[in-house]
């Protein structure tokens, strides 16, 4: 029992310590190459995560969406990044859904060789995977009445049994 405390004290230790302000700005720079940028955020260095509120996300100098908050938590076994309250920029409307509720990416030890993917908004549900080995994503959209109100987002997916799927190589 002792030393399953103390291995448990370590790892506790251990999600404290990694630089979570450093895999931010490691995030950020990863997007310079697409010409996506974030501004204007807060940053907030807690002890278990990170977070950065009241995001401007920009896209070749035009401003396409602001979200609330961004929270990365790595907690080495699983580590999560999510995206909350997203809200796109009228002009952008006709492409995307106007307010997406969350986006939520997981990386599992468990499942070393994918990333998960769960959102909600007002497009109803989705959720899907990304294989960073083979450079592919699949999304998976609920059949709502909601997503049919996006027409052009609607003509990229095709049918799949009662889903909608998306799928795409990076």
């Amino acid at each position: 029992m002792k030393r399953l405390l103390y291995l448990l004290y370590i790892l506790a230790v251990l999600i404290v310590l990694i630089p979570k302000e450093k895999l931010y700005y490691t995030m950020e720079r990863s997007l310079e190459p697409y010409h996506l940028y974030f501004a204007n955020e807060t940053l907030n260095n807690r002890f278990f995560y990170f977070d950065a509120d009241g995001v401007s996300v920009i896209l070749d100098h035009s401003a396409i969406a602001t979200i609330e908050r961004i929270r990365i938590a790595p907690w080495i076994v699983s580590n999560r990044l999510v995206f909350s309250s997203i809200e796109v920029s009228p002009e952008y409307k006709l492409f995307f859904p106007g307010k997406i509720d969350e986006i939520e990416f997981v990386y599992s030890l468990i499942h070393p060789l994918s990333i998960r993917i769960e959102g909600r908004g007002e497009f109803g549900e989705c959720h899907g995977i990304i294989d960073p080995i083979e450079g592919k994503i699949r999304l998976e959209f609920d059949r709502t009445a909601q997503l049919r109100a996006y027409a052009v987002l609607v003509s990229k997916l095709r049918a799949e049994k009662e889903k909608l799927v998306y799928e795409s190589d990076f």
